[in-house]
């Protein structure tokens, strides 16, 4: 070996220079092993940070709370490879991540992506089903409950396309959860005919929610018994007595039952209809409800914020909007008299005033105008005790518009509408296991900061940062040149 190379060796350079080497492998061997471990714990869902506004990435409490009591195992068969999954855009990857938060938080739950082209066999297992890519399956023992990839959104369409408006992940997926639970489904009725379609916006929120939702034939003269809870919405047409009989009897006869009735502003005078409501306190006004407060407002004067009286509905909507919007007024025949007695969930403020239909433009009102507060819905009950003991309470619930279960108020994340409705559902039908869970919107949100922050961000990384990259580096050099 030359002389010079066994000088280089044995020189202090080449001993400061291995140490250094040996340090600086040592640290890339404990930052790799950092990030080895940390991605586990990431894979496993343990550690990872959501940081959209409203938590989209993440399981709410509720659901956490809800699968940390299942009792028996649930597999989370996605039809398609993981990344085909992901690769669809934002809302898949959201709702991914929403399927793996599931096998995170519960040890009862597992997730397996399933590639149908390499495992066609796997479809043989469940026949009764037709299987496809876009299919998730959820089993628990002999329990099946099937949901399309695409049931985990809102898709709205028009005129430009079709698009992805929010994304319901969690609510679809903790509603199949819950769905595999239950023993025995609540009942829900729709009462057709008369003039008004159904509130389709709000049977899918129901059945989303996992509700049973049947139709009632508006010419029966017996509603059926096994009928939880009936929806009425804004009929254009008289009932007949028999039907108005029909009604009474659904309320009072024996069983906790509850009729859910929503107003409209394109009824015309209904006497046998208006006078059942009478019987049990209600009446509701013409005219429509004007909002003066435009800070109560989204928009419109017509679009007016409500405010709950009672926590027990809003629990699930606190902090969110409740809209009632083409309201009509509603007033209070009497606030208790018998069994019967009756109160106000949801009101208008103050600044609401009753414009009349037909009220021209610009329209103000004076001092002989009606103004708030008064309700925006009104809860009749009837308390009755059965020969057994027990108590039995009947529940007419009138809202002053139909509006407040269109389709814009219940999909939107930041009206707290379908929430309520979720609540106040659960707490007449006693499906205590309800489960209310917004719609997530996912977007870019704008690291807030300000001009002066701006600059100062550009001084530390355009200048700071790279002269003292700079000087570093030429005090190591003069260091080792002249010492």
């Amino acid at each position: 070996m030359p002389q010079r190379i066994r000088d280089y060796f044995a020189s202090r350079a080449f001993r400061q220079g291995s140490v250094a080497s040996v340090v600086t492998a040592l640290a890339l061997a404990v930052v790799l092993a950092i990030n080895l471990f940390v991605g586990m714990l990431a894979e496993r869902g343990q550690w990872r940070i959501d940081l959209t506004p409203d938590q989209a990435f993440v399981l709410t409490a509720d659901s956490r709370e809800f699968i940390a009591g299942l009792e028996a195992d649930v597999t989370i068969y996605v039809l398609m490879p993981e990344a085909s999954l992901t690769a669809s855009g934002m809302y898949f990857i959201q709702a991914n991540e929403v399927i793996r938060q599931y096998a995170a938080h519960s040890s009862r739950i597992s997730v397996e992506y399933i590639d149908l082209t390499r495992q066609p066999a796997f479809a043989a297992r469940f026949p009764q089903f037709q299987l496809s890519a876009h299919t998730i399956l959820l089993v628990s023992g002999e329990e099946v409950e099937p949901i399309s990839v695409f049931d985990l959104f809102n898709i709205e369409t028009d005129q430009f396309g079709t698009w992805i408006a929010s994304s319901r992940a969690e609510q679809v997926l903790t509603g199949a959860l819950l769905f595999l639970s239950m023993e025995e489904l609540t009942t829900i009725g729709v009462l057709t005919g008369f003039g008004k379609p159904e509130p389709g916006a709000l049977i899918s929120l129901l059945e989303q929610n996992r509700y049973r939702v049947v139709f009632v034939d508006s010419l029966t003269h017996e509603i059926d018994p096994t009928i939880d809870m009936l929806i009425i919405n804004a009929p254009t047409t008289d009932y007949p007595e028999h039907l108005i009989a029909a009604l009474e009897r659904f309320l009072t006869g024996g069983r906790e039952r509850s009729i859910l009735y929503f107003a409209s502003l394109g009824q015309p005078h209904l006497p046998n209809f208006e006078a059942f409501l009478a019987d049990w306190g209600i009446s509701v006004g013409q005219g429509v409800v004007n909002q003066t407060d435009l800070n109560m407002t989204w928009g419109s004067p017509y679009m007016s914020a409500v405010e709950p009286t009672e926590q027990v509905f809003a629990r699930h909507a606190l902090g969110s909007d409740l809209l009632m919007p083409f309201a009509r007024p509603i007033d209070v025949v009497f606030t208790e008299r018998g069994a019967r007695s009756l109160s106000a969930p949801l009101s208008f403020n103050e600044t609401v005033a009753v414009q009349p239909l037909d009220a021209g433009e610009g329209w103000s009102p004076g001092p002989h105008d009606r103004f708030g507060p008064f309700p925006a819905l009104a809860l009749s009950r009837e308390h009755a005790y059965l020969p057994d003991g027990s108590e039995r309470a009947s529940t007419l619930a009138v809202f002053s518009s139909s509006d407040f279960v269109d389709v814009n108020m219940l999909l939107n994340p930041y009206i707290g509408n379908a929430q309520y409705m979720l609540g106040l559902v659960s707490a007449l039908t006693g499906q205590e296991a309800e489960i209310a869970i917004a719609p997530s919107i996912i977007g870019i949100t704008p690291l807030p900061v300000t001009d002066f922050q701006v600059i100062v961000y550009g001084v530390l990384l355009v200048i700071i940062l790279p002269l003292a990259v700079v000087l570093a580096g030429g005090a190591v050099f003069l260091k080792r040149r002249y010492m």
